[in-house]
């Protein structure tokens, strides 16, 4: 059997040393490792109930959720913003003990691929500002939750 030669696993090692850098710069200079976008998301949680009126800063939902949901009362449960660069995970607890999740996946084009978790549904969402997300929630407190995510204008 032949033994390689001290020089021979000095070239090699040389090689492979040249090919890491080559990779590690190239991936530095590549979009991959580029500094990532950052978006502005608002989450609003809303309880829609059979009875009751639409409360105080919910008429804007009102609007977008007539067409869609059932419900008579409306108010809103909680307001939170979160800055969320991409291929971040951001998060917001929900009152009924489940959590939001997003994380944006690709910046390029109008708005943002965004992929969702919450409760039962998961799926990647393209949103654009101005355009909310509505997720139809659990029972809670004798009505359902109402989960709006928009890209902040």
């Amino acid at each position: 059997m032949l033994s390689a030669r001290p020089l021979d696993r000095r070239r090699r090692a040389l090689v492979w040393t040249s090919v890491l850098i080559g990779v590690l710069l190239f991936f530095q200079s590549s979009p991959v490792l580029a500094e990532a976008e950052t978006f502005e998301f608002v989450v609003t949680v809303l309880h829609a109930t059979p009875e009751g009126v639409v409360g105080k800063g919910a008429g804007r939902y009102d609007r977008l959720l007539r067409r869609q949901v059932r419900y008579e009362g409306l108010r809103v449960v909680k307001t939170k913003r979160a800055t969320v660069a991409t291929r971040q995970i951001g998060s917001v607890p929900l009152p009924d003990g489940d959590t939001l999740r997003f994380r944006p996946i690709d910046p390029e084009g109008p708005g943002a691929l965004v992929a969702v978790d919450v409760g039962s549904t998961q799926g990647d969402f393209r949103m654009t500002k101005g355009k909310p997300l509505i997720f139809g929630g659990s029972a809670w407190k004798g009505g359902r939750l109402v989960v709006v995510l928009e890209i902040a204008e």
